[in-house]
């Protein structure tokens, strides 16, 4: 009989320690959740200061004289709130990551710590160079390209909204994909994939990244895609070659 009562005792304890536990987490969660959205709140509302030097940007690379319309009252406005969101998203990224990070820090082990040290500031570099390409270089030439449909009878008018949806939609999209040599050196590292089956499904992997950029890219009209998955194929073969040496 006391050795039962001992058992059901101890079992006890161990539901009270599970339920602590479980309770300190979601405690920890709350926390991360609530600096990351503080963090994105405050520097968005920074970055909407800026809005208009950035629409500014994206005019010019229309070309000079080019204005921007608003179809409704709101429209404007919204479109600004948007990429100011946006905006404090990209730069925030740092913090949310670092509390990612301190969250599931203590569920991993050490080999997994240095794997995640290593990966998270290339991560934010393929990222930013994701989002460089596409202000850079995807950006004006669509921009060329939309604008080269004008002629006599034809004129272009833009709403603000659309622009900002577009532009903000494709930096996010470019900085999204050129994630891609982590997730196949992570598949690789993990024995998801190999370097001779990546090699020998490179057809199958090209037509998939060009139906994937169809869908996910702002608007799904050939040239747009072709801008988008060029770079991709790129990283892909560049994540290919880094299998093939680290073999």
């Amino acid at each position: 009989m006391n050795e039962q009562r001992e058992e059901e005792n101890s079992q006890e304890v161990a539901d009270q320690d599970v339920e602590l536990s479980l309770s300190e987490h979601l405690e920890e969660l709350r926390r991360r959740v609530f600096y990351c959205a503080i963090t994105w709140l405050a520097v968005s509302c920074v970055a909407y200061c800026y809005v208009d030097r950035f629409l500014a940007k994206v005019r010019a690379m229309a070309g000079q004289g080019f204005t921007f319309v608003y179809t409704s009252p709101t429209e404007a406005f919204m479109a600004f709130i948007k990429l100011a969101m946006v905006a404090g998203l990209f730069i925030s990224l740092p913090v949310i990551i670092y509390n990612i990070g301190v969250f599931v820090n203590p569920a991993l082990t050490r080999k997994e710590r240095s794997l995640v040290l290593a990966l998270a500031p290339l991560c934010l570099l393929l990222f930013a160079s994701g989002a460089a390409f596409a202000w850079f270089v995807a950006l004006p030439i669509m921009w060329r390209f939309f604008l080269s449909f004008q002629t006599e009878g034809i004129t272009a008018l833009w709403t603000i909204g659309e622009v900002v949806g577009f532009a903000s939609g494709l930096i996010l999209v470019c900085g999204c994909v050129f994630e891609l040599p982590i997730v196949i050196i992570g598949a690789a590292k993990i024995g998801l994939i190999s370097y001779e089956k990546l090699a020998g499904a490179r057809r199958v992997a090209y037509f998939t990244i060009l139906v994937l950029t169809a869908i996910i890219t702002p608007t799904p009209d050939a040239f747009t895609c072709a801008v988008v998955a060029g770079p991709i194929i790129a990283l892909f073969e560049l994540s290919l070659l880094f299998l093939r040496f680290a073999k």
